[in-house]
């Protein structure tokens, strides 16, 4: 027999909902969850797949590289892509174009370097950047600031952990690997058990179910890092 040829499978927020609150047996398999059911599933969903945005280990699906246009005599900047991260890994000025493009690295600084610059608003070639992800607004500023003709010429490559989509409706599609729809699914039931009180009814099936979605997110985290060489030198 053929193989399908495809690796498109996904499922859409109301599929991994109603396969949840199945595993926590409040529908039986292949009713429709109640619209209470539905929404309350939902909003579980999207406390944790925003808590797994926070975990320290990267998650390479998240790590993006965006283009940042530099403006001149301007040290902060909050325009996309700085709204879309949740943290800067790494930074370049990029100056030229086609095979006479050249890269320099940026130094990422911390909240403290950059409060000890005594002078903000330095004119040069860009040479740091520091990100500020406040609550409501993301600040990615730059030092020195660029004049006109530096800023002309340059822009800043980002590379960055990008912060997980919303899900708005249960029709939305996941914004995440499709490896990761089985830790989604009893993520979500693991949370589920709790509210629906599955520990109090059925503790075995719970601690089953909690004991698989903590083995898959493990799993999933181990896997999904980068493979690199580490070089170690005296300091």
């Amino acid at each position: 027999m053929a193989t399908s040829g495809s690796v498109n499978f996904s499922m859409t927020a109301r599929q991994i909902c109603t396969a949840a609150l199945e595993l926590v047996n409040i529908i039986a398999i292949g009713d429709t969850p109640s619209a209470e059911d539905a929404t309350k599933a939902l909003e579980q969903l999207n406390l944790m797949v925003k808590t797994w945005g926070a975990d320290p280990k990267p998650k390479l699906w998240q790590l993006t590289e965006a283009s940042l246009t530099l403006a001149a005599s301007t040290a902060a900047y909050t325009a996309s892509p700085v709204t879309l991260a949740r943290k800067v890994v790494s930074a370049r000025r990029r100056t030229g174009t086609g095979t006479a493009q050249s890269d320099i690295p940026l130094r990422v600084n911390s909240r403290m370097d950059y409060d000890d610059k005594s002078n903000k608003l330095s004119t040069g070639s860009p040479l740091e950047v520091y990100f500020d992800p406040q609550r409501a607004t993301r600040v990615l500023y730059v030092w020195p600031v660029p004049d006109a003709t530096i800023a002309a010429s340059t822009t800043i490559r980002l590379t960055y952990l990008r912060v997980i989509e919303d899900l708005d409706s249960l029709a939305d599609d996941f914004d995440v690997p499709q490896e990761w729809l089985e830790v989604l699914e009893y993520g979500l039931a693991a949370r589920l058990s709790v509210p629906y009180d599955l520990w109090l009814t059925n503790p075995t099936k719970a601690a089953k179910i909690e004991e698989r979605a903590s083995s898959l997110y493990a799993q999933l985290s181990t896997y999904d890092s980068e493979d690199a060489s580490i070089f170690l030198q005296p300091a």
